[in-house]
This record gives C-alpha cells, sequence and structure tokens, in this order.
C-alpha cells in the first residue's frame, strides 16, 4: 500500500458538527465516518482535497497544514 502525500489535513471541531453528512457524503475517497460523537477522518486515506470543509454549513472543518498542531 502506496502512503497518501498531501498538504492539508481536515480537522473538525466536533462541539461545532451538526451531523448533517455532507462531509461523508461529498468526500470523493470515501474516508469520512459520521458517529454519534461527530466526525472521524480516516487520515491513511485522506488526500486533503478540502471537499468535506468546502461542504460543511456550518464551518466544522478546518484544513490545516499537514505537521501543523
Amino acid at each position: 500500500m502506496s502512503q497518501v502525500v498531501r498538504a492539508f489535513r481536515p480537522v473538525v471541531d466536533n462541539d461545532k458538527c451538526i451531523r448533517c453528512g455532507n462531509c461523508q457524503t461529498f468526500c470523493p475517497e470515501g474516508t469520512v465516518l459520521l458517529t454519534g460523537e461527530g466526525v472521524i477522518h480516516d487520515y491513511r486515506y485522506c488526500t486533503g482535497c478540502g471537499i468535506c470543509a468546502n461542504e460543511c454549513p456550518v464551518g466544522a472543518i478546518e484544513m490545516v497544514r499537514e505537521g501543523a498542531g
């Protein structure tokens, strides 16, 4: 298995998340899991495209430079 290389990764503020499922629906890689507690990203396969953050209606997903915080 090859390693995914990305410049940014999504970070979710689960307190802000309304669990609408847009991030899961629109993720082209299928790396988003919606749970009762919020959103979990499978970073092993996430390419950091930012579609999940763009589709979030409440801005609960922030794209953070890989390796930061």
